[in-house]
């Protein structure tokens, strides 16, 4: 494994103090790491910040795409290892927004270099199936990848207020539509079937750090009960109802959201 070219394949960038406790910020659908930028002010004055681009996205290779290995989680859980093995990460926090929450899960359940988590608008399954409640049908998941594909930019601007939780017209809504609007409709597609496929609810007894659950209201893609399963079948979690509304608090509600990390934090660190 060639650290440089982890490092330039995920255009990998380390913020704030050198020799502070580390901080692994992974983003989930819709946008690269900049998607972070309204909360890094909150961390990095005390805190050795990691931040990195999924494959596909922002400044990451273009190159290094390849349809098949990203088809399925195990992709990006190679990328994500490998990025906290070749920068030699050790008692980690990952904080993982929605899919990477879940993918962050799925590495900690078999990776040492991750000492706790924060799961942010994370669900361990997104489609319904036998009594559990992730918030979508098949055909609901039929529906979108259709609709994608039919016109990803006119998609991507109806959802953005639904997944930001504000109005249509509002700063935090036309920011997340035009960073949803630079990704490529075609990788769009293929992530969002991958997280759609996802289900890491088997590996939820194997996580043995302790990790906060932040859960926003009325978030479109991770309905409480998904996170509430989270709660009850991880070996040890915190949950946290935040005020601010849809998917991406870290955008809409940085101070609340950077406060709710912090003081997990600090807790857990007195721990």
């Amino acid at each position: 494994m060639n650290a440089q070219a982890v490092i330039e394949r995920n255009n990998v960038r380390v913020l704030g103090r050198p020799d502070g406790p580390v901080l692994l910020l992974v983003q989930g659908f819709g946008c690269d790491q900049v998607i972070w930028d309204r909360i890094l002010p909150f961390f990095t004055d005390t805190y050795k910040v990691v931040l990195f681009d999924h494959v596909g996205t922002g400044g990451a290779d273009p190159e290094a795409y390849d349809a098949a290995k990203y088809a399925a989680l195990e992709g990006y859980l190679t990328d994500l290892t490998e990025i906290l093995e070749v920068l030699e990460l050790k008692d980690a926090t990952v904080v993982g927004h929605s899919i990477a929450g879940t993918m962050a899960l799925a590495v900690a359940a078999r990776n040492q270099r991750i000492a706790r988590l924060v799961l942010l608008c994370t669900s361990p399954r997104y489609i319904n199936d036998d009594g559990y409640f992730g918030g979508f049908r098949a055909e609901d998941i039929e529906g979108v990848l259709k609709a994608v594909e039919a016109n990803y930019p006119l998609w991507a601007r109806a959802m953005a207020p639904e997944i930001a939780g504000d109005d249509s017209d509002s700063e935090v809504s036309v920011e997340l539509a035009d960073k949803m609007c630079r990704l490529h409709p075609e990788y769009v597609r293929n992530f969002l079937q991958m997280s759609f496929a996802t289900d890491v609810r088997k590996v939820l007894p194997d996580v043995s750090v302790p990790a906060l659950i932040l859960q926003s209201r009325a978030d479109p893609l991770t309905p409480e009960p998904a996170s509430l399963f989270l709660h009850n079948h991880l070996p040890d979690s915190t949950r946290v109802e935040l005020e601010a509304r849809g998917n991406m608090p870290h955008l809409s509600a940085p101070r609340e959201t950077a406060g709710a990390i912090l003081e997990y934090l600090l807790v857990t660190a007195r721990a």
